[in-house]
């Protein structure tokens, strides 16, 4: 007996792996059908992203957004078919209650889903921004149930139409009587169909509870009296069935999409704004010191007498003006995609233009042992010419960079020219025989921050800014940006600009060169910075140059030492950081201006690179210069405006 237990014991543990792994297969096998099934489906469909919960929730508000405009769209329909009715419907005289029925069908409709719907579109609008899933989960039953119910009280009208007499078919008259009003309500069921795919189970319902009154009024007659046009319509309304779930699955779809490319939008413009918001932080907090240390480097360049330390003091210089380059290079492109860049447009002669960029780039192209020519025509365009300058500085700064001194036995060479396009245009092109770019890199140059030939991120290569700026410059001024280059071979860089004339030969500029520092004799200079340092270093260096500098933190101080010291002229001209500590610069400037002549000439620095700083800018009609400021740069602007009455007395 024993033994006999033990047999059948061993037995079932036997038959145990086996049985388990029986399941295993089967349950692979489902799973395996049940994604043939979904891949079948979205054949047609197309495949369901996977939502999360907040997604999930921006799906159901947009369905049940549109439900409640459609449904109200297919309610409207509904009544304006029931006046239709009403007027030639031909009503059953013999029922009972012949001569109430229409107005209480009529009524019904008109009294009841019309109302409902205008309120419960009136609750949709209201609800909350933040409403759970729950509170429109909730709605979009209220929904569903008033469509069902109109869709029943609708059908439930054939019961008062005459009923149907099919001999009249045959005999090309045509009565609106309970067999058409059944026949074309199931035509009009596409419209349905449509109008309430938002929702399957309004759909759904709609159609199945729309058929419960039509099975109590039709079926018998149909399915006695013309049994082939019962199997018709029941055919009719399964196929309803399968198009409701086709196209409301598909709504959803289209709705799914719609969250998800919105959500991707928005996340690029975040991820854009906090590019631009990182991007001014760092550029503020470098600028202030970066200007202070590259004045006083400049000033012990010029004065120390010690040949090591002035080798040090150069290589310091150079690594400010790495960083300045950097720094503008951020701040140029934070302008441009925040659309603050202001343009003027006006004519300018192409030769003073592109003999300027030339004679300042001439330098960087002797160091490397290049050749760098102009082919130059009177030409006179319509353009900005700072953004064209800037346009044209950078692809001739990038040519002579990736130019090496000598490639296959030929000198490098860089060459600027302008020739005529057709009547109305002039390309500008700068042409090098350096190492050229692969034609699928080509796309990828005018990126920020990409360099073909630069895996190891050399500074003396630039940063990867330049051709980004020069493209974002072209879109804005819309110049035509070409490009066409050969590895090995070299490049042409073309900018197409309007062309509107030649320059008079009586009005040809003569270029020269000028030599010597500016002299500023006389000049009343007001400055408006917070920081005490840089505030110092400027006023040492302008002071240098002949002016007389009144300088303070705010422009209250500005205000009262040009009161105290009772200057007989001046000042002509205020200097401003943008963000000081108790007002900004544009509300400075206007003080100042305010408290002494309204037309002085001002400038803006800040280090803020900000959107909201460039736009209010901007608008105040400002020039704004990016921290860190060269002592030229401020010394070229103070000589452009420094009064003639001072210019002819020196």
């Amino acid at each position: 007996m024993a033994s006999c237990t033990q047999t059948r014991n061993d037995s079932d543990a036997d038959e145990e792996p086996g049985a388990s792994t029986s399941l295993t297969v089967s349950e692979t096998v489902q799973k395996i059908e049940r994604r043939r099934f979904a891949e079948f489906v979205n054949l047609f469909l197309g495949p369901v992203a996977a939502l999360s919960t907040e997604q999930n929730l921006l799906v159901k508000r947009e369905l049940l957004g549109s439900l409640s405009r459609r449904t109200v769209c297919w309610i409207a329909l509904l009544l304006v078919g029931s006046a239709f009715w009403l007027v030639f419907g031909s009503w059953n005289q013999t029922f009972r209650y012949a001569s109430l029925f229409p107005a209480v069908w009529v009524f019904g409709l008109w009294g009841m889903a019309a109302p409902v719907a205008l309120c419960l579109l009136k609750r949709t609008v209201a609800l909350p921004k933040r409403a759970g899933a729950n509170a429109i989960e909730q709605m979009h039953w209220r929904w569903a149930a008033l469509v069902m119910l109109t869709s029943f009280w609708w059908a439930a009208g054939s019961f008062g139409f005459g009923p149907p007499e099919f001999s009249l078919l045959h005999g090309y008259k045509y009565i609106l009587r309970r067999y058409n009003f059944f026949e074309l309500t199931m035509i009009s069921q596409a419209f349905t169909l449509l109008l309430l795919a938002p929702s399957l189970r309004a759909t759904l319902g709609s159609l199945v509870f729309g058929a419960i009154p039509f099975g109590f009024s039709m079926a018998p007659v149909l399915f006695i009296k013309r049994p082939g046009m019962f199997d018709w319509n029941t055919a009719q309304l399964t196929g309803y069935f399968f198009m409701a779930w086709f196209v409301c699955n598909d709504q959803r779809r289209v709705s799914v999409n719609e969250v998800i490319l919105e959500e991707a939008r928005s996340q690029a413009e975040a991820a854009a704004a906090e590019k631009n918001q990182f991007i001014a932080a760092i550029s503020h907090d470098l600028r202030q010191p970066l200007t202070t240390l590259g004045l006083k480097l400049n000033y012990i360049e010029r004065t120390i007498e010690s040949t090591k330390l002035a080798e040090d003091v150069s290589i310091a210089q150079r690594q400010v003006d790495a960083m300045e380059g950097m720094i503008n290079g951020a701040l140029d492109i934070s302008r441009l995609e925040s659309g603050t860049w202001s343009v003027e447009i006006q004519e300018v002669a192409l030769p003073s233009l592109l003999h300027g960029i030339v004679a300042d780039t001439q330098p960087l192209a002797g160091a490397k042992g290049l050749k760098l020519r102009l082919h130059s025509r009177p030409y006179l365009v319509r353009t900005d010419r700072h953004a064209l300058d800037r346009i044209v500085r950078n692809m001739v700064i990038n040519a002579v960079r990736y130019t090496p001194s000598e490639q296959r036995g030929t000198k490098g060479h860089v060459l600027v020219s302008c020739q005529r396009r057709g009547s109305s245009r002039v390309r500008i092109s700068v042409w090098d025989n350096g190492i050229g770019i692969p034609e699928d890199r080509l796309n990828d140059i005018f990126k920020s921050y990409v360099q073909v030939d630069n895996p190891e991120r050399n500074r003396e290569k630039g940063f990867g800014l330049g051709l980004s700026i020069v493209q974002g410059l072209a879109d804005l001024l819309g110049h035509e940006l070409d490009v066409d280059s050969a590895p090995g071979r070299g490049s042409r860089f073309s900018v197409t600009v309007p062309f509107v004339g030649l320059i008079p030969p009586e009005l040809h500029e003569v270029q020269t060169v000028e030599s010597g520092d500016p002299d500023l004799t006389n000049m009343v200079v007001a400055i408006i910075e917070d920081d005490s340092d840089l505030r110092i270093e400027i006023s040492m260096r302008l002071i240098e140059h002949g002016c007389y500098v009144v300088a303070g933190e705010s422009s209250h101080d500005v205000i009262e030492q040009l009161r105290m010291e009772a200057l007989t002229s001046g000042p002509h001209f205020i200097l401003s950081d943008y963000r000081l500590e108790h007002e900004d610069g544009v509300v400075a400037i206007a003080a100042v201006r305010a408290a002494t002549d309204r037309s002085i000439p001002a400038i803006l620095w800040s280090g803020d690179t900000s959107s909201a700083v460039l736009k209010k800018v901007a608008v105040s009609g400002m020039k704004l210069l990016s921290k860190p400021v060269s002592e030229q740069t401020l010394l070229n602007i103070l000589v452009k405006h420094k009064p003639k009455a001072l210019t002819e007395g020196g």
